[in-house]
């Protein structure tokens, strides 16, 4: 298994003086190929975000997401991130060059398109069996 981990400086934007830079570790593991994971346990307890690889990518170009995850491109050196939890939306700004050098290194490891190659389909189903 290979891990990735970067640190990736992120504006939390709360639209007053409150908003504040947030140091996130991003995490890519090349047997769990479909997320990234986004820790902000150093923020809050529990705090990990397992986010779509595709949706990431895709909202470096263009809007995209549903439901509790958004992302779309803010200008020419952002992107923003919206995670909706139970106590209220978060909205993130990341340097988009940062999250497009983070998802690069992603690619490198397991091309799109080959996801199903990394997947433990046997350990995952007697996991299953198991619980």
């Amino acid at each position: 298994m290979e891990r990735l981990t970067t640190r990736i400086t992120m504006r939390l934007m709360t639209g007053d003086e409150r908003s504040r830079d947030l140091d996130v570790d991003w995490s890519y593991r090349d047997d769990e190929p479909h997320a990234a994971q986004l820790d902000f346990t150093s923020y809050q307890a529990d705090a990990v975000w397992s986010l779509s690889r595709d949706l990431l990518l895709a909202g470096l170009h263009a809007p995209a997401g549903e439901g509790d995850v958004h992302v779309t491109p803010f200008d020419d050196a952002r992107v923003l991130i919206a995670l909706a939890g139970t106590e209220g939306v978060a909205l993130l700004a990341a340097p988009a060059a940062a999250v497009a050098g983070f998802l690069a290194e992603t690619v490198r490891l397991v091309p799109p398109g080959q996801e199903h190659d990394r997947i433990d389909w046997d350990g995952g189903l007697q996991a299953l069996l198991a619980a």
